[in-house]
Parts: C-alpha cells; structure tokens; sequence
C-alpha cells in the first residue's frame, strides 16, 4: 500500500493548504511538459496527482487514514514477530566452526583433517593424557570395580 502522505513529503498533520502546497511544489518539478519523454517522472508526476486526488478529498483521506492504521497495526505484529525470532535465532545461530573441529577432536581423538592423534596435554594442559572414547571410568563408576 502506499502511503500517499509520504508521496507528498509531508506529515500526516498537514493541512489542506499544506497538501495543495506540497502537491503545486512537486508538480511542477516533475510535470510531464517539463520533462518531455522521461518515463520516469511521469509516472512520478501520475503518483502525486493521485496522492493528492486522495488527500484533498476528506472521505477519501479519512478511510485511507483507517486503512493505513490498520495496516500498521498488522506491520508491527509482523515486526516484533519476525525480531523476536531473529533475536532468538541470534542465540543459537552463530557457528563457531574451530571450535567444532576441538570438541571433535577432543572427543574423537584425532584430527579429522590431517588424521592424526590429538594428544589431549596440548589441548587441554590440565587434564590427563588418555583415550577419550576409553570408558573404563565411567563403568566402573556405575558398575563398581569388577577387578579381582
């Protein structure tokens, strides 16, 4: 929908001496006799004729005032709809891609690029050196220690 008022350059305050004033000003700018052939300010010339046809009228201007807040309305819920997803995309959307190839690495063990061995001392200086797919611990700590 266009918003006519902004075709205009003007506030949607503006009076009707301030409408007729704005319409003459850009009229005459982009008249089709001051511009023989341009394509393109004659059809800017048929916008702001038409914008003015709508806001000089008081009917017309009133149910265009209605549909222009009730399209709003509708464009705002849309607005908050589509940030409240970006902002929660935004949490979660940003992928750290080295830091993919370390908890790869640390949990496989090995560089997926060059195949090698990662050995966890470099990775990770405070732990222990060990396989990381060894679940000896974790079954023993469920199990209890089955050595004899």
């Amino acid at each position: 929908m266009t918003d006519w008022y902004k075709v205009l350059q003007i506030s949607r305050q503006a009076s009707e001496k301030e409408i007729k004033a704005a319409y003459r000003k850009l009229a005459k700018k982009y008249h089709p006799d001051a511009h023989p052939g341009d394509q393109k300010c004659e059809a800017r010339f048929k916008e702001i004729t038409e914008a003015y046809t709508i806001l000089s009228d008081a009917k017309k201007r009133k149910k265009f005032d209605e549909e222009l807040d009730s399209l709003k309305n509708t464009t705002d819920y849309k607005t908050k709809a589509k940030h409240q997803n970006k902002t929660r995309t935004e949490d979660t959307g940003t992928v750290d891609f080295q830091d993919i190839s370390r908890s790869f690495e640390r949990f496989f063990g090995f560089d997926p690029r060059t195949k090698e061995v990662v050995n966890e001392e470099k990775l990770n200086p405070n732990l222990k050196a060990g396989n990381p797919l060894d679940t000896t611990k974790i079954f023993e700590a469920f199990m209890g220690n089955m050595k004899r």
